[in-house]
C-alpha cells in the first residue's frame, strides 16, 4: 500500500520557504521534484514523514531543505540556540 500527501506546485512550496531559501534553491535547482513535492511542506508543518523513492530523485533535500528553512526563520526571529534542532536517521 502507497499513501502520499499531496503534492504542492512550485511556486507553493517557494511561499512556505523563506525568500533567501526560495531564491538559492531556483538558482541551483530550478524546480523540485516529485518527491520534493510531496514532502517540503509535510516537514515544513512538522509532520513526520517517510519519503520512498530511487536514488537521486531528491530525498535527503526535501529532508534538509525544510530544517534548514526552519532554521532561518528561528534566526530571523533572534531565537536560534546553539542546540542540536534536528535528527535526520
Amino acid at each position: 500500500m502507497i499513501e502520499s500527501s499531496r503534492e504542492y506546485s512550485d511556486e507553493e512550496i517557494f511561499r512556505h520557504l523563506e525568500p533567501i531559501v526560495a531564491e538559492w534553491f531556483r538558482k541551483r535547482y530550478g524546480s523540485f521534484s516529485p518527491p520534493q513535492r510531496h514532502a517540503i511542506v509535510e516537514i515544513a508543518k512538522r509532520r513526520n514523514i517517510l519519503i520512498c523513492s530511487p536514488t537521486g530523485t531528491g530525498k535527503t533535500l526535501a529532508g534538509f531543505l525544510a530544517i534548514i528553512d526552519y532554521l532561518f526563520k528561528l534566526s530571523k526571529r533572534g531565537e536560534l540556540e546553539d542546540r542540536v534542532y534536528c535528527l535526520y536517521i
